[in-house]
């Protein structure tokens, strides 16, 4: 067995040791507490809920309809990055991410401020808005996190066309609107439906966005998954469900996983051409709807976001720091706002920097010595297990650990392994794009002159490697840093970062302070993707 082989099998025995008895806790749940025949009957009480199956229906068309529009409205955009140059490109692609790490929470308050009953929208055309307390927002909540997501997989697919079949398309006369559909949609329908399918399990297993703006008849799996364990204390309803859930995730990731592996098979061909074009060289009215099209997406996505911030410096209609201050020490009514937050602010930001530090570190760490190890070869199989939990929902492997592991291991350390596991397949692949960056030569060179790998690993791999390493770190601390459905499901209010702060201020019906909480939060992220920027594949290949 060759040392690639070997590390393989070994990655994948720590992942599956990691993820699957949680998973099987949840979906065993109530079982050992019952014999099998009361078990079943149960069960089938649970399945025969015509609530059960009104949720999976839901689940199901919620995002679906996410995934569409997200779909559609990423494939301009990610045609444009993909094939032109332009000033602020790199920004540009940095900046749609901050939806995607925000907390599902302060989305919501952007969504309620932009679009809500006293919202912007509702302000500017006279109407009080009701929609968004629906199956719209939550729709338009779940747009907005997942754009970037089929953004960047459409552009890949788009830079794996090789250049040629344009040039010859072209030279038979066929323009531009042919071109598209009887050309490139073709050819990057394995990327299409990838991020179709990659924004539905997103959308099918969130937690947050459900649980504020769905209510009781709009609760997805996820939710009800969440409600039979703390609500009803009905282990096998949780557990039944958790199996349906599975299932449905369980099916996408595997066609995922056959299309990324078709995809990936055929950009490994030799000879393949592609390169970026000019900017000018866009015809100008490409050029304009080109501008009207990046207008109307950063509208959608950043509007929601101002109106916090904006919102946040507003009081009673003037301008001022009252949220602030009544942040940092001031009262609601009658109650301080440490008390509603069960917390002061300073240790909510001790524990958020800490705990999302701590997550970040082991999984960057975890996703080092992976992406090391598979540098050059990723088998199917491996992919698979290593793409798991995009699965498994949050709620049941937060509530599996919960249940093995509470009293023993303590609940921050719960939550850490939780986060890391739930981030590590985006995480990975940010690190196997970094270290497949580092060219082999510098590896070879030093084997060859008797470098030993501790040697080449601190002289030759983390000095040329340390942007990605870097950027790496920073992308799982800002996803670390959002999470709500671990931290909640596990440390039960016990621990509080600034989702849950959030979530009690919202709770409380102090939306002021709830929003110069995000403000501060979203700061924070700011800082966040200055270092993601500034570390980026891009930047970094340009310095090797």
């Amino acid at each position: 067995m060759t040392a690639s082989r070997r590390a393989s099998g070994i990655i994948s025995l720590v992942f599956l040791a990691a993820v699957l008895p949680p998973v099987l806790t949840v979906l065993g749940a109530g079982f050992t507490a019952a014999d099998p025949s009361a078990w079943l009957a149960q069960a089938g009480s649970v399945l025969g809920r015509p609530s059960t199956w009104r949720s999976v229906r839901f689940s199901i068309v919620q995002a679906a309809v996410s995934a569409a529009i997200s779909v559609l409205v990423a494939i301009p955009g990610a045609y444009l990055m993909a094939h032109y140059r332009f000033r602020g490109r790199q920004i540009i692609q940095s900046l749609t991410l901050v939806p995607f790490v925000m907390p599902s929470l302060i989305v919501i308050l952007a969504v309620i401020g932009f679009y809500g009953r006293a919202g912007v929208l509702g302000r500017l055309f006279g109407g009080n808005l009701t929609f968004v307390y629906s199956g719209v927002g939550i729709v338009i909540a779940h747009t907005m996190f997942n754009i970037s997501v089929a953004l960047r997989i459409i552009a890949g697919g788009w830079m794996q066309v090789d250049e040629r079949y344009r040039w010859v398309s072209a030279s038979l006369g066929e323009g531009p609107p042919g071109r598209l559909f009887r050309l490139h949609l073709p050819l990057i329908a394995p990327s299409l439906v990838s991020a179709g399918i990659l924004v539905f399990l997103y959308c099918f297993v969130s937690f947050g966005v459900v649980l504020v703006f769905g209510g009781v008849r709009f609760s997805t799996i996820e939710v009800r998954i969440f409600q039979e364990m703390f609500t009803n204390l009905n282990l096998t309803a949780a557990g039944v469900l958790a199996a349906l859930q599975l299932a449905v995730a369980a099916l996408l990731v595997g066609l995922v996983q056959f299309l990324t592996r078709r995809t990936g098979a055929g950009s490994a061909r030799s000879g393949r051409r592609f390169h970026t074009r000019s900017w000018r060289d866009l015809p100008v009215p490409a050029r304009v709807l080109a501008v009207v099209y990046g207008a109307a997406v950063g509208l959608f996505l950043f509007a929601p976001l101002l109106t916090v911030v904006v919102r946040a410096f507003t009081w009673h209609g003037g301008v001022g720091l009252t949220s602030f201050r009544s942040l940092f020490g001031g009262t609601v009514g009658t109650r301080e706002v440490s008390e509603i937050m069960q917390s002061p602010l300073a240790d909510i930001l001790l524990t958020s920097l800490g705990v999302a530090t701590m997550s970040a570190v082991a999984g960057s760490v975890l996703a080092y010595i992976a992406a090391r190890s598979l540098r050059d070869q990723l088998p199917g199989s491996i992919d698979t297990v290593l793409t798991l939990p995009l699965a498994i929902s949050g709620v049941t492997l937060s509530l599996g650990l919960r249940l093995l592991f509470f009293g023993i291991i303590p609940e921050i350390l719960l939550i850490v392994l939780a986060q890391s596991i739930q981030a590590f397949p985006l995480v990975f692949r940010n690190m196997r794009g970094h270290m497949r960056a580092l060219p082999s030569r510098y590896l070879e060179t030093g084997r060859s002159l008797g470098a030993r790998p501790l040697h080449l690993l601190w002289t030759v791999e983390i000095p040329v490697l340390w942007r990605g390493i870097i950027n790496t770190f920073a992308f799982a601390f800002a996803v670390s840093l959002a999470d709500f459905t671990s931290v909640l499901t596990i440390g039960r209010g016990r621990i509080v970062t600034f989702p849950i702060a959030m979530y009690r201020l919202i709770g409380f019906q102090s939306f002021d302070v709830a929003l110069a909480l995000g403000v501060l939060y979203m700061g924070f992220v700011g800082l966040i993707f200055f270092v993601v920027d500034t570390t980026s594949v891009q930047r970094e290949g340009e310095g090797l």
